[in-house]
Formats: structure tokens, C-alpha cells, sequence
């Protein structure tokens, strides 16, 4: 919320600050679409980034890919952190829908196009491009929903919308398990490629953010992005339309003037100027350690949820083949490892690119359990920082006995809830949108999750690198990464005085 009071933010005369404003508009059907939209979107990205996973276990044969190129393909849509920034610069300059419906449109069109890919390398360019748009679409997705609902409603949508995200593992693996055992062969010889059932499920998780495109042409610019650029008489007539949306009688809606809450970048100013002035607050006293402070703590939840859902097929697969194959008793650890090989580059290999219906089901299970509990804490959002540590907490200690037991059930049990750091992003999201002005809310909400990709960019590649050798010191090292953030969320502001 802005810092003025509701008693100083309207007068008998109709003129309302905005937050006031929307909190008239009522909650109903257009909140509803406005959700329905940003789940869809959300759910997307997640598709396009962590199905991706599966594709890269089915396309082994076909794409020729060994150790090395599967941790390089699945470190690629973390390369998106490079549009980051000027996607949440073009969010609070040109708009927040229009940022998002660019973001979409590119993104599900190179998304299409990566299942024709010839070889690993179109692969990665293709990912790498079209993930650099998609995923600019998990920041502004949660700057426009927290704009469009009213403070009463706004942690819980952002829950809610990064529950849609968490499902991407049920619904990618479900996918999976219909449309990957089919044996499909068409030939495309001026593409030299034949289009096989990995090609097709690629196609399939892309479809998502094309209807997510066409959503957003049903949904209208964030009205306080008009209100704080100074086109307040387009705000207005958006909120009216939005109070009729949902049931309201248009001649009865109080607002008839919404104060200009802030003031951004001057049409006068360059752009070198307009970034500057949007950018060197958020690293500056008072907002430098606030900036801070929540790009660690969002760089905890995604980066640990991340990092282990691009390496969860992989990792996982290894462990049931090492249940099958010894009757012992190992850790999680010792039956990754055991199992791995070195790639296809090596003579009288025998490319064997079949997925596993154990892998699919243990998928299956993640999502059902991290979206279920999603679900379940959106009910706690009024303690939303008491939900933040519980998510630390619980990831830190499953970080530390999955390495410590040796019990198969366990094992996957606990590098399972590992992820529920995830539970704590629409915490952080809902920080983001509340401890910071309009003017900088879509760029430093976008800078955070460019933080967020850098830190995977680098962890898969380096667990890709480094777990055969040092499986154990991993997971003892990441639950004190994980279990740092718990200190660190004690000063955010407290749930009471929320």
C-alpha cells in the first residue's frame, strides 16, 4: 500500500487515491479472469521451462546428447536472465500488458519451433531465445495481478498463481506418460528429422502460452500503471469498466478523480536517464537493503526449486535403477551415482532413450504434493513471512536426510520436499509488491527473478559437474544455503503489523 491514509486519500467530492479506488471496483468476475490469466501464463512458463527436463530425457537418441549437452540444454531457459532487465524496464515504461503479451507471442513461437530442432545445438539456440521471453513473464505476471487486486485478496492470488506454477510438474508428467510411449515416425526430409513423440509433447507444452497470449486480449493495461504514468482519466475509465465487470452499476460508482500517486520518467528524458532513474533508487539507501533482502531470499526459494526440478528426472531415474539392480541397502547419494555413464560418445554405445514409467509417476507425485501444499498455506497468507521460514525449514532439514538415510521411500519422500522452498515465492512476490512504489515495482520485481536465473544458470551446470564426485557435500552445503534464509526473513516486516 502507499503511504497516505485513507482519510487523506478522498473527499466528499469523489477524488480517491487509487488504492482506494480499486478496493471499489468490488471483487468478482474480472479478479477472476485477471487470475485465471496469470495462472495460465505462469503455468506455461513452467512448461516451457521445467518440462523441458523430460523432453531432454526422451530426445537422447535424436539429438545425440551425453552428459555434457544435457546439462548444458538444461541449464537454457535460465538464460533469460539476460532480458530481465529491459523487460522490466519496458513493464513500467510501455505497460504491463503489453510487456506480457510480448513476452507470450515470442515465447510460444520459438517454443513450437524447438521441436523441429536438427540437432542439440538448434535445440539450445531456440530454448535460449524463446526462454529469454517466456520467462520475463513470471515477474510481470505477478506486478500486474498484484496491481489488479486489492490488498484484501493480493497475497493470496500470488499464492495461488505460483500454485499453478508447481502443478506444471503434474500436468508435464502427465503428458508425458500418454504421449511419449507412442510411436510416431513421420518423416520430414527437407528437414532431415523424423517427427517422433518427444517432438510432438514439445509442441503440446508450448500450446499453453499461445492461449495464454490470446487471454490477455481479454483483459485490460494495469490501471495504477496508467494512474502513477499520469493518464488517470484512462485509469478511471478502466476501473469503471472493471466495477461493471463485476456487478456493479456504473452510474453508481463513487470515483470520479483518482489522485496521481507518483511520478515516473519525464517524456523529456532519454532513455539512458529514464533507466537510471528507475533503477539506482532500488540500490540505494532507503531501498538498498530492502533490495537486497529480498533478492537473497527469492533467489532461496527459486534457485533450490530450480536447480533440483531440472536435474529431478535424471537424478531420480538413476536411483530406481539402482534399486533394481541391488538388493542392499544404499543411500540416495550412492545410487545416483552408481548408475551414472558418461555419455554417448563412447564406442558400441546403445542409445536407450526410454522414460521411465517410475520417473513419470515420481513426477506425478512432486506436484501433487508441492501444489497441494501451495494450495493449502494460501489459506495462511495474512502469515505470509511464517510461511517464508516454514518453506526454509522444511527444505533445509530434506536437504539434509535424504543424504543421511538409506531407506528407497524416504529418499524420494525428501529430495521431494526439498522443493517446497517454492512454497515461499508468492511470499517474497507479495514483499515485492507491497514494499515498493509503483514506479519500480515491475523492474526491481524483474531484476529479482533475473537474480533468480543466474543463480540456476550456474547451479545446474555446477551439480551437473560436481555431484558424482561430491553427491553428499551437496545437499549438506545447500541446506545451509536453504536454512540461512530463515534468519534473513526474521526482518521483513511482521505479519501482525500487516
Amino acid at each position: 500500500m502507499d503511504s497516505a491514509t485513507k482519510g487523506d486519500d478522498k473527499d466528499s467530492t469523489g477524488v480517491y487515491n487509487y488504492d482506494d479506488a480499486v478496493e471499489l471496483t468490488g471483487h468478482g468476475r474480472y479478479n477472476y479472469l485477471v487470475l485465471f490469466t496469470c495462472c495460465i501464463i505462469h503455468h506455461a512458463v513452467a512448461l516451457d521451462m521445467f518440462g523441458f527436463s523430460m523432453v531432454l530425457a526422451a530426445a537422447t537418441c535424436d539429438l545425440n546428447l551425453g552428459i555434457t549437452e544435457t546439462g548444458i540444454l538444461a541449464s537454457a531457459p535460465f538464460a533469460g536472465v539476460f532480458f530481465a532487465f529491459p523487460f522490466g524496464y519496458y513493464a513500467d515504461t510501455g505497460g504491463r500488458r503489453r510487456a506480457l503479451l510480448l513476452s507470450t507471442t515470442v515465447g510460444f513461437t520459438f517454443a513450437a519451433l524447438s521441436s523441429f530442432s536438427t540437432n542439440w545445438q538448434m535445440m539450445l539456440a531456440f530454448k535460449f531465445i524463446g526462454c529469454s521471453f517466456s520467462t520475463a513473464s513470471f515477474a510481470l505476471t505477478m506486478a500486474y495481478l498484484g496491481e489488479c487486486v486489492d490488498s484484501k485478496h493480493r497475497s493470496r492470488y500470488l499464492i495461488i498463481m505460483v500454485s499453478m506454477d508447481l502443478a506444471c510438474e503434474i500436468v508435464s508428467n502427465g503428458i508425458a506418460y500418454f504421449v511419449l510411449p507412442l510411436t510416431l515416425h513421420w518423416p520430414i526430409p527437407w528437414l532431415f528429422i523424423t517427427y517422433r513423440s518427444w517432438r510432438l509433447y514439445t509442441l503440446i507444452l508450448a500450446l499453453p502460452l499461445g492461449i495464454g497470449a490470446l487471454l490477455l486480449l481479454c483483459v485490460f493495461e494495469s490501471p495504477k500503471f496508467l494512474a502513477n504514468k499520469g493518464e488517470t482519466k484512462e485509469a478511471l475509465r478502466l476501473l469503471r469498466r472493471i466495477y461493471v465487470i463485476n456487478g456493479g452499476n456504473e452510474d453508481k460508482f463513487p470515483v470520479k478523480q483518482i489522485k496521481q500517486p507518483e511520478e515516473i520518467n519525464s517524456e523529456t528524458d532519454s532513455i539512458w536517464l529514464s533507466l537510471k532513474k528507475q533503477t539506482v533508487p532500488l540500490f540505494k539507501p532507503p531501498l538498498l537493503w530492502r533490495t537486497l533482502q529480498l533478492f537473497y531470499l527469492i533467489i532461496l526459494c527459486s534457485t533450490t526449486n530450480n536447480v533440483f526440478a531440472m536435474w529431478f528426472p535424471t537424478m531420480v531415474n538413476l536411483f530406481f535403477n539402482s534399486i533394481s539392480d541391488s538388493s542392499s541397502k544404499s543411500g540416495f547419494c550412492e545410487g545416483v551415482v552408481q548408475n551414472v555413464t558418461t555419455g554417448t560418445h563412447i564406442d558400441n554405445f546403445d542409445c536407450d532413450d526410454f522414460v521411465s514409467s517410475n520417473t513419470i509417476y515420481s513426477g506425478i507425485v512432486l506436484g501433487l504434493i508441492i501444489s497441494s501444499l501451495n494450495l493449502a498455506v494460501s489459506t495462511l497468507a495474512s502469515w505470509r513471512r511464517l510461511v517464508l521460514i516454514g518453506s526454509y525449514i522444511v527444505s533445509g532439514i530434506s536437504c539434509v536426510l535424504v543424504s543421511l538415510l538409506s531407506y528407497p521411500i524416504a529418499n524420494i519422500t525428501f529430495f521431494i520436499l526439498i522443493q517446497t522452498s517454492a512454497v515461499g515465492v508468492g511470499s517474497v512476490a507479495s514483499f515485492f509488491v507491497d514494499l515498493y512504489p509503483t514506479s519500480y515495482r515491475g523492474l526491481v520485481t524483474s531484476l529479482g527473478m533475473m537474480m533468480t536465473r543466474l543463480a540456476s544458470f550456474a547451479g545446474v551446470n555446477v551439480l551437473g559437474v560436481v555431484f558424482v564426485e561430491h553427491c553428499n557435500l551437496i545437499f549438506y552445503c545447500w541446506s545451509l544455503f536453504i536454512l540461512s534464509g530463515v534468519a534473513v526473513a526474521l526482518f521483513l516486516p511482521s505479519d501482525r503489523r500487516k
